[in-house]
């Protein structure tokens, strides 16, 4: 069974990074929006497809298996004892960067709940070895079933005209899940917030705070978690807000091409895909990842938040040494292990 598993991984992870098409008008989880050209579009709907197919059809030889539960304690890759083996559970799993969330999960081998209002999971990757579940981040009473035996909870909710407003969703909802993470000891909450969130005088805070205040928001939600967290004082369980940058529906390039920051004074672009693989990874290594807030771009897009609006927009590029700002909070590495590496904590 086990070199079942083995060589079932090993093909799923060879599998193209898929790309979900766009949409528009739609507020996704800390969108900055960014749009690919009709003929890219096609070219990647086309290999989504190839990617979809070869992911159900891997996934269907250990499906049966996945949500067994483990004999053997489980630990994360830096070594640290989680209480379960359960599955990671997505909040918002219809969304684009939620969607991406469950194909990562796939692309791992790590058997993964999508939630949704509706309870249905209608993303782009299968369900053969997806559950599916009810959560209504603004009714609490739906969240402790949805993330119960979790060994994490992903939140890539956000704002939407049929899902709630930006105050109950991405403020209050995101205080609800934290809350019940808390209560059942759940490992690791993720959360996807946005660039710029703390800088109300920038360009992009202001551009996406036109869509009911929805960056005073989640910056409200974001500070009411870490309140949480560090009030609670338990090593059991423990949180990570990751900030993207502008976002964009290209295949992931990958951990080596991203820059990670803090202080949220410089972002730029990033594929929906690599901001998921960033949230699976960042649940392997708790000790690194566990109470930070940190950005992330593509490191060849990075510019200060005065500016990266418009290189956003024209999809520039840093070209030369002379272009490159530098916050001196940079992070980048080979590895999801070293470009966790160094993180500065919220609080001790």
């Amino acid at each position: 069974m086990r070199s079942l598993l083995t060589l079932t991984l090993v093909l799923l992870q060879t599998a193209d990074a898929f790309v979900s098409p766009v949409s528009i008008g739609k507020i996704a989880a800390s969108s900055i929006p960014i749009h690919a050209s009709s003929s890219a579009s096609n070219d990647d709907n086309s290999s989504s497809m190839k990617r979809r197919d070869f992911v159900t059809a891997s996934s269907t030889l250990i499906s049966g298996l996945s949500f067994f539960p483990s004999s053997q304690p489980a630990f994360a890759d830096d070594g640290t004892s989680i209480s379960n083996n359960g599955p990671i559970v997505v909040i918002g799993a219809n969304g684009r960067t939620g969607s991406e969330c469950v194909g990562a999960c796939n692309d791992r081998g790590i058997p993964v709940v999508a939630t949704s209002r509706g309870g249905v999971y209608t993303g782009a990757y299968g369900t053969s070895n997806v559950r599916s579940k009810v959560c209504d981040v603004t009714n609490a009473g739906t969240i402790s079933s949805a993330i119960e035996g979790s060994r994490a909870v992903i939140f890539a909710a956000s704002a939407s005209k049929q899902g709630g407003t930006p105050n109950a969703v991405d403020n209050l909802g995101l205080v609800n899940v934290a809350e019940a993470c808390i209560k059942q000891n759940i490992p690791q909450l993720v959360i996807v917030s946005s660039g710029a969130v703390t800088k109300p005088d920038s360009p992009v805070f202001k551009f996406l705070n036109i869509f009911g205040k929805i960056m005073e928001e989640k910056i409200k939600g974001e500070d009411a978690v870490r309140a949480l967290y560090a009030k609670n004082g338990s090593d059991k369980c423990t949180y990570c807000v990751i900030r993207p940058g502008g976002l964009t529906e290209e295949v992931g390039k990958g951990v080596s091409s991203l820059e990670l920051n803090q202080g949220d004074v410089k972002s730029g672009r990033i594929a929906r895909a690599d901001v998921a693989s960033l949230c699976i990874e960042a649940t392997k290594y708790p000790s690194l990842t566990g109470a930070t807030t940190f950005e992330c771009y593509d490191g060849d897009t990075g510019k200060p938040l005065q500016s990266v609006g418009i290189s956003n927009i024209m999809k520039q590029k840093n070209t030369s040494s002379s272009e490159v700002f530098m916050s001196g909070k940079e992070r980048r590495g080979a590895t999801f292990e070293e470009i966790f590496t160094g993180l500065e904590k919220d609080f001790s």
